[in-house]
């Protein structure tokens, strides 16, 4: 009987409009109807809308774990059987469009044949460093979208990433990340922020989601409060920021401000300690012991700061609770109703790295049932949880999710969108506008590259030669390299300490040197690691040995202050490389990346360097002075936000 309530009022909410909530003339209309549909649903009912899982991996018929790309007889009933609100899919679950469709259609249709209501179907597709659709367009990352110094492209990126996912049927990204990187040291957000200036990020967030909107994806900006400032990763670790609401509404606050006056829909919560904001105390049950709130748990935060004060009336989600930095300290089952408690609408990943169906559900009935007791004995009250599902349901409401149909959802337009020759030949635009040159000795770029001359490019991974020498092939196709001229792609690595060997073999060989340095850690900063060490000892190889060398920044612009030896140096905010083999063929001329998604960074940092394109990049970040002999960066600034040389491409 429930079942068929369900489908009824379901069926009465989808012959609405399917146009935004806000923008109904009969607001009352569609409260009405959403209460209908919330007054029928029971108490376990309201707490798995409020959940959003994940099956990344599942046991195959070996009973070995995979990753779970095609929806199988277990998971789709137990899908079907609980009736989530969320699901959250990863790069192991979505690798080719053909199966991502059928896939998230199959999950929908779990939910919606047991009288369910269709889901939120997320994904983290940032771009640049975080992305998961595997033959999508990865593009360069929201540091490089602020290195162009123009915020159309931090909108042409969410309309790349909104027309992607929405063609597949994931309709929303959790995504931009709007953290403030005021923090050299941070490990885990870097080059995922847009800029250390509130301002920036908060103008690049706003037209970033603005893009996502431009096809119905809901978009959630994170980490709230903050994680720009921070030393520590929360997926290891529980990071603390000691500033004051003064401090913070200044700077980490100030994006949020922005895109929740902007009309943001969902908001993420950061696992971090904010003692300035909530200093108070909870009991674990699984330490027992009194352990400090993170944002995450706090009703201050949450419900105080968020709701209250900041006036965000759209949903609020956790990052995933079994990150160690909370995880360590609560149990999933207390975490979960402590982030209700708090005002959180969606818990995301309740339960995670199970990979078969017994211990998946004791794991799951025991969260659920956690928090149907606080209901019942009233810990949790009915209004907060009835208020709060109505938030998700508005928003599935304004998004057309309500009105799900999987016709709408065809491999011939997913094909045709993921991974787009239009969306690539934009992302190798935005790239390239991104890439920053920061010295440039006799005006060493753009390098003229002469006939038969010899270039040797040295990366620290496998995986990032395609990349080189596909941004070297294409500067032969723009005819500002001769076709006689020759490449090596040489991957340096621990063995490289020294300039010996095969190292120093092709060093003698080459007339050019392009090197790739990666540092993303004050060890690398300190040349007390091989992945900085090696670029110092080539840099200087080549100054005594009378050859040109340009280093190329590939993670975060920190380092651009290393090799003072170095003839050039530029910044491309990017590390990521791709699945093509460098074969003989890649290296006489191709110039095509195959349809698996790929980092477009450092071939862009190729193609400037060459002159395919001039440079334009400017810093999005203050590079501090770091001092290596006490490990840290100063107060100092070497390059100011802003900083970056020009010049015109080579091409006729």
């Amino acid at each position: 009987m429930k079942k068929r309530i369900i489908s009824f009022l379901l069926a009465v909410t989808l012959v609405l409009s399917a146009a935004a909530y806000a923008d109904m003339p009969d607001a009352q209309a569609a409260d009405t109807s959403i209460d209908k549909m919330v007054a029928a649903m029971s108490t376990k009912e309201k707490i798995t809308q409020k959940l959003m899982v994940d099956f990344r991996q599942w046991n195959n018929d070996k009973g070995e774990a995979e990753g779970m790309t095609v929806l199988n007889d277990e998971v789709e009933e137990l899908i079907g059987e609980y009736k989530f609100g969320s699901m959250i899919l990863f790069a192991e679950n979505i690798k080719t469009t053909k199966e991502t469709v059928a896939l998230t259609k199959k999950m929908q249709a779990a939910v919606i044949d047991e009288g369910g209501i269709p889901m939120f179907i997320a994904t983290d597709q940032e771009g640049g460093r975080v992305y998961r659709l595997g033959s999508g367009t990865a593009l360069p990352g929201n540091m490089a979208l602020a290195a162009t110094g123009n915020s159309k492209y931090a909108k042409k990126a969410g309309e790349i990433i909104g027309s992607e996912l929405s063609s597949v049927g994931i309709n929303t990204t959790l995504a931009p990340v709007i953290d403030v990187n005021n923090n050299a040291n941070n490990p885990v957000i870097g080059l995922r922020s847009f800029s250390d200036n509130a301002s920036v990020v908060g103008e690049f967030g706003g037209k970033y989601i603005e893009g996502l909107g431009e096809y119905n994806i809901i978009g959630c900006a994170k980490h709230f409060p903050g994680h720009g400032d921070t030393a520590t990763d929360s997926h290891t670790g529980l990071p603390e920021v000691t500033k004051t609401k003064k401090q913070l509404l200044k700077n980490e606050l100030a994006p949020y401000k922005k895109v929740i006056a902007s009309g943001i829909d969902m908001i993420m919560t950061a696992h971090i300690l904010y003692p300035k904001l909530d200093d108070t105390q909870l009991l674990s049950e699984k330490t027992k012991k009194l352990e400090r709130r993170p944002a995450t748990l706090s009703k201050k935060i949450l419900t105080g700061l968020l709701r209250k004060e900041l006036g965000f009336k759209g949903v609020i989600i956790t990052d995933a609770i079994n990150m160690q930095g909370v995880a360590d300290n609560f149990s999933a089952d207390q975490l979960t109703l402590e982030a209700f408690k708090a005002g959180a609408d969606i818990v995301c990943m309740p339960v995670t790295g199970v990979t078969e169906k017994t211990e998946w559900k004791k794991q799951m009935d025991a969260v659920i049932d956690y928090s149907v007791q606080a209901v019942e004995s009233g810990e949790l009250s009915k209004k907060t949880l009835d208020n709060s599902v109505k938030r998700i349901l508005k928003l599935k409401k304004k998004r057309g999710i309500l009105d799900y149909k999987a016709k709408n959802y065809t491999v011939k337009k997913a094909t045709a969108t993921v991974g787009s020759a239009a969306n690539r030949k934009l992302e190798r635009k935005i790239a390239a506008k991104a890439v920053t040159v920061i010295k440039n000795k006799n005006k060493t770029l753009p390098l003229k590259v002469k006939k038969k001359e010899k270039v040797l490019m040295l990366v620290p991974n496998d995986n990032q030669r395609a990349q080189m020498v596909v941004g070297f092939n294409r500067a032969k196709k723009a005819g500002v390299v001769p076709e006689s001229a020759k490449v090596k792609v040489y991957r340096f690595s621990e063995e490289d300490y020294e300039i010996q060997g095969d190292l120093q073999k092709d060093l003698d060989w080459a007339d050019t040197v392009i090197a790739a340095s990666e540092v993303s850690n004050t060890a690398g900063m300190s040349y007390a690691k091989w992945s900085s060490i090696a670029v110092k000892g080539v840099t200087e190889y080549c100054d005594t040995n009378d050859k040109r060398c340009v280093v190329m920044s590939i993670d975060k612009p920190y380092d651009v202050q290393l090799y003072p030896k170095a003839d050039a140096m530029l910044a491309v905010y990017g590390s990521k490389g791709s699945t093509v083999d460098v074969t003989d063929k890649l290296l006489s001329g191709s110039t095509a990346m195959g349809t698996d998604a790929y980092g477009p960074n450092i071939i862009a940092g190729v193609e400037v360097a060459l002159g395919v394109y001039g440079a334009t990049g400017k810093l999005p970040v203050d590079v501090p002075v770091f001092d290596a002999e006490k490990g840290t960066y100063t107060s100092k600034v070497k390059y100011k936000r802003g900083f970056g040389l020009t010049y015109k491409s080579l091409k006729k």
